[in-house]
């Protein structure tokens, strides 16, 4: 995030406003989400923290992105806001999403599958933020995909 008093802090104030005006656009009024699932971290907590509503709440889930975050603090103690701290669910919880997943009732979406030796592309590519949205996958053992175990 960049310094409160520089022109590039205007900048990124005026793109995290957009897309909090994208998100009540959506939502069809002038409220921001109560609940803001944070999982790049780094990255993207400044603009979640913008975005969530007064009183709401970031629940922090992972930091793929980086764990180290700077935040114009403003925004959350004048706007009441909360931080939360989650693996996401329980291990039964965890069972029914897979359970869904098994169903057909989740798609996981698999965006891209890597051989085992293009491990470091894989790495690389989430560490210069050029992945694809969704996940991916690297075969272990399988020199081709649905060689693995499956439902």
């Amino acid at each position: 995030m960049p310094d409160v008093d520089s022109q590039q802090y205007g900048a990124w104030a005026k793109g995290a406003r957009a897309f909090g005006k994208a998100i009540w656009e959506i939502a069809g009024a002038k409220i921001g989400p109560k609940i803001v699932f944070e999982h790049p971290g780094e990255a993207t907590l400044p603009t979640s923290e913008l975005v969530c509503d007064k009183g709401g709440m970031m629940v922090i889930c992972a930091g793929t992105t980086g764990y180290n975050v700077s935040l114009d603090l403003r925004y959350h103690w004048m706007r009441q806001k909360r931080f939360q701290g989650s693996h996401l669910a329980n291990d039964e919880q965890a069972r029914a999403v897979n359970e869904l997943v098994i169903s057909g009732e989740v798609d996981p979406c698999l965006s891209r599958c890597f051989a085992f030796d293009d491990l470091p592309l894989a790495h690389q590519l989430m560490r210069d933020n050029a992945h694809p949205a969704g996940n991916m996958a690297i075969l272990v053992n399988a020199t081709d995909e649905g060689q693995g175990a499956s439902g």
